[in-house]
C-alpha cells in the first residue's frame, strides 16, 4: 500500500483523484486513523500548511509514528508552488522514518508550472512576478526555489545526479514536461522518500502500479442539485454568478462583507445566511478578492467561512457541497465533523467528488482554475 501524506486537505482530494483515476482503491481519512484495509492508496490529509512550523514538525512525526509498521512506499504531497513547511516537513519525515534523502518535485508542468535553471515559473513568468506575490499567509518574494526552500536543498538539474554524499539531502528536481519527470524520477534510489505535486505522484503510479486501468471518465459540467452550498475561500476567487450553474441553480451568491473582513464581528452577517440559503436553495459565500491582509485575518476568514457553511448546512442538509481553498475546506469539514470520504471521481485534475453521507462534497484548490465547470 502506498501511503500520501497531504499538508492540506485540498491537496490531499487531488492525489486521490489521481490514484482513484489510476484504478486504484483509494482511501482518504482526515488526520491519522486506523490503517485502511484493502486499499492500494491511503491519503492523509491534515492542515500543516496553516499552522506554524512547530505543529507542522510535529505533526509529521505523529504520522510518522502510526506509518512505521505499515510497509509500502511514502509520498509527501507538497503544494505545488511551495507554499507552507515544506523543508521543515520533509526534514521531520525523513528523520523520523530513517530516510536518507528525499526527491521534490512539486512543479505541474501540466498547469504551466516548471522550474528551469533553478527557478519556479508559471506559465513562463517567474513566480515573484504573478499573483502568488500576494499570498496572504506565504507571499513568494523570490522565483528561485533554494531560496523559497531554504534549508538543506540542492537543485538537481535534469542533465546532473544526485551526489553520493552522506547525511540527509533534499533535491529539488527540475523539470518542464512529462519526460524530464520522468527521467527525474529514474534517479530516485531505493531508500528516498518522494515528494511534490500531482505530476510527480502520477508518475510514481504509472511506475509502482503499471498493471492497473484507468476505470474512471472525468465528468464534465458540475450538476446543481436541489440545495447547494458554494464556498468561495480563496482570495484567488473569482465570482461564480455569471457561470451557467449560477443560472441554472438559481444561485444567490454573497459576498463577506468589507467590515468583517477587516475584523469586525461576523455575527449579524452569519446570521443572515441560513435564510438566504433557504430561499434560493443555492447560495455562494464568496471572500472576495482582496489585497494581501496578513496570515491572521486569512486564519480568521477561515473560520468565519466554515462557521457560515456550519449555520446555513444546519438549516437544511446541502446535496452538494463546493470548496475552494484548501485551509477553508480544512477549516470547515472540521466544524461540520467530516472525516471520511467515498472518492466518487475527478471533474478536472485536482477537482475531485466524494461523498458523506447523502452529501456530494467537491475540493478545488485555491489557485486552480474552475474553466469550464460551472
Amino acid at each position: 500500500m502506498t501511503t500520501v501524506i497531504a499538508d492540506d486537505i485540498t491537496g490531499a482530494a487531488e492525489i486521490a483523484g489521481a490514484a482513484l483515476s489510476h484504478g486504484l482503491n483509494t482511501v482518504l481519512t482526515v488526520g491519522c486513523a486506523d490503517c485502511p484495509v484493502c486499499a492500494d492508496v491511503w491519503v492523509i490529509a491534515t492542515d500543516m500548511r496553516s499552522g506554524s512550523e512547530d505543529d507542522a514538525v510535529n505533526t509529521v512525526r505523529q504520522i510518522a509514528s502510526c506509518l512505521k509498521n505499515t510497509g509500502g512506499p511514502i509520498f509527501k504531497k507538497t503544494d505545488s508552488v511551495l507554499r507552507g513547511h515544506v523543508t521543515a516537513e520533509i526534514n521531520a519525515l525523513t528523520e523520523a522514518l530513517g530516510i536518507s534523502a528525499t526527491m521534490l518535485l512539486p512543479q505541474n508542468p501540466s498547469r504551466g508550472r516548471t522550474i528551469k535553471d533553478g527557478i519556479y515559473y508559471v506559465n513562463g513568468v517567474p513566480i515573484d512576478r504573478t499573483p502568488f506575490r500576494d499570498d496572504p499567509e506565504f507571499p513568494v518574494r523570490s522565483a528561485s526555489v533554494c531560496d523559497i526552500l531554504g534549508g538543506n536543498v540542492e537543485m538537481l538539474t535534469v542533465d546532473g545526479m544526485p551526489n553520493s554524499g552522506t547525511g540527509r539531502h533534499i533535491y529539488a528536481a527540475e523539470a518542464t514536461n512529462s519526460d524530464e519527470i520522468n527521467l527525474q524520477l529514474s534517479k530516485a534510489g531505493e531508500n528516498y522518500l518522494l515528494a511534490g505535486g500531482v505530476d510527480f505522484f502520477n508518475a510514481f503510479l504509472k511506475k509502482e502500479y503499471p498493471y492497473t486501468k484507468n476505470k474512471h471518465e472525468k465528468h464534465g459540467k458540475i450538476t446543481p442539485k436541489e440545495y447547494s452550498i458554494i464556498l468561495c475561500g480563496s482570495t484567488q476567487s473569482e465570482s461564480i454568478a455569471g457561470t451557467l450553474f449560477a443560472r441554472r441553480s438559481g444561485t444567490y451568491e454573497t459576498t463577506v462583507p468589507h467590515d468583517v473582513f477587516n475584523g469586525a464581528p461576523a455575527d449579524s452577517w452569519l446570521a443572515s445566511l441560513p435564510a438566504l440559503y433557504l430561499r434560493h436553495k443555492s447560495l455562494a459565500i464568496n471572500v472576495g478578492r482582496r489585497e494581501n491582509a496578513g496570515p491572521a485575518i486569512a486564519a480568521r476568514l477561515r473560520h468565519v467561512m466554515a462557521e457560515a457553511a456550519r449555520q446555513t448546512a444546519a438549516a437544511h442538509t446541502p446535496d452538494l457541497l463546493i470548496i475552494e481553498g484548501g485551509a477553508t475546506a480544512y477549516a470547515t469539514i472540521s466544524r461540520l465533523e467530516l472525516n471520511s470520504f467515498i472518492l466518487t471521481h475527478e471533474y478536472a485534475p485536482g477537482i475531485v467528488g466524494m461523498t458523506n453521507g447523502t452529501t456530494e462534497i467537491i475540493l478545488k484548490p485555491g489557485s486552480y482554475s474552475w474553466g469550464e465547470l460551472l
